[in-house]
């Protein structure tokens, strides 16, 4: 028996909670696109176990191999049975760990402007859907459309979303927003943990590391610029070098034999420079704001 129903939105990749809903019911997805709900895709033979690889019938509650308690659920794709545990459909290989909601048409507040109730207004950019403050102008990008940023080799969807960016807004420095220091995700409404991107930069943006990342005006070119002029080399540059001092004042202070170990000179300048283009640089900004 399948506990959940997750539907996958063709346009967008937006996932809905349809549990319950009967077949042929249809949904509009934030991104605009009519999505129907199609009956569960008949299966034959077996499954693999998530834990132990065995195969299992897909009506089975328990693995027969390793006893552990299975959960059928639905692929929000193509809508094969998979159980609970897997990252991935094996049918058609899709993410199956994106977080779902359960209104398609429900509004986001804005969370730097949530106290007047303002409303984000979604944004379909290329094949991504963004939710842009018309008031602060503010940008969140949920874990979706992160996810397909990433993901997109061609970084197509990158240039895209680059080009979308408001054109007066430009890289020199972010523009100061009033309001609260601490946010709320427009999800979740957990407050958001405040992250520091590159000292040098001066820029800090708020990451909700179940939904998504908020960035104030401005600061979304700020830190792509940061990181195409080495600004995140710099750092690791002073971040070797003050570990290096440290090791030597130890060392001194022991009165021993210098310190093997610490990192010499050539190594530092050694350091990869990352350039390429903005698109490349937002990919690279999203990766290390959402996995570390």
């Amino acid at each position: 028996m399948i506990a959940k129903m997750i539907l996958a939105c063709a346009g967008c990749d937006g996932r809905y909670d349809v549990t319950g809903y009967p077949v042929g019911q249809q949904f509009r997805c934030r991104c605009g696109t009519i999505n129907t709900l199609e009956a569960p895709a008949q299966q034959a033979g077996l499954l693999a176990c998530p834990h132990c690889g065995a195969g299992v019938a897909p009506n089975a509650s328990d693995c027969a191999h390793c006893n552990h308690h299975l959960l059928v659920k639905g692929c929000p794709r193509c809508l094969s049975r998979v159980f609970h545990g897997h990252k991935h459909c094996p049918e058609c290989g899709t993410e199956l760990s994106i977080v779902a909601t359960t209104e398609t048409t429900a509004e986001r507040a804005c969370p730097r402007c949530d106290t007047s109730g303002q409303n984000m207004s979604p944004r379909l950019v290329a094949d991504v859907v963004v939710d842009e403050c018309m008031q602060c102008r503010g940008l969140f990008l949920d874990q979706i459309a992160i996810q397909r940023v990433i993901t997109d080799r061609r970084q197509a969807r990158a240039e895209a979303l680059l080009g979308a960016l408001p054109s007066s807004v430009t890289a020199d420095r972010p523009e100061k927003v009033s309001g609260k220091l601490y946010i709320k995700c427009p999800i979740c409404k957990v407050v958001m943990n405040r992250k520091l991107f590159g000292a040098g930069a001066g820029v800090i943006v708020d990451v909700c590391r179940s939904h998504g990342t908020f960035f104030d005006i401005g600061e979304l070119p700020v830190i792509i610029s940061f990181v195409q002029q080495g600004g995140l080399e710099k750092q690791e540059k002073k971040e070797i070098e003050r570990m290096r001092d440290s090791a030597k004042r130890k060392s001194q202070a022991a009165a021993g034999p210098p310190v093997h170990g610490s990192l010499p000179i050539h190594d530092i300048e050694g350091l990869p420079q990352r350039r390429g283009s903005g698109a490349s640089m937002l990919v690279d900004l999203l990766v290390s704001l959402w996995r570390s």
